[in-house]
């Protein structure tokens, strides 16, 4: 394939994946792992890439999310729970400011 071929093919699929973000959050995974393999392919000799077609590509798409899923996930959920902890520890430090303020000022 050429880089034209690959950006006519990977261009619709990179649009409505960042569509779908926009209902639904948990799509940003998605989208990011077809960002990069349209990049990493863009900077690929297109020499290289004879041997790509459509189905082929569709193929590495699905290989290259599926083996990423689990590692993607283990993130997602290690992101959430930091998260939750930075929010738990600043509502404590917060409150108790708030605590101070409001005692001192009666």
């Amino acid at each position: 394939m050429t880089h034209e071929q690959i950006a006519a093919y990977m261009q619709p699929k990179l649009q409505q994946a960042f569509d779908d973000v926009m209902d639904d959050v948990t799509q940003a995974n998605r989208l990011s792992v077809l960002a990069k393999i349209y990049h990493e392919l863009y900077d690929t000799p297109e020499e290289k890439l004879q041997w790509l077609d459509d189905e082929e590509l569709k193929e590495m798409i699905l290989t290259i999310y599926y083996s990423l899923s689990r590692q993607r996930h283990a993130l997602t959920s290690g992101v959430a729970k930091e998260v939750k902890k930075y929010v738990k520890s600043s509502y404590k430090d917060w409150k108790l400011l708030e605590e101070m303020t409001t005692d001192s000022d009666d």
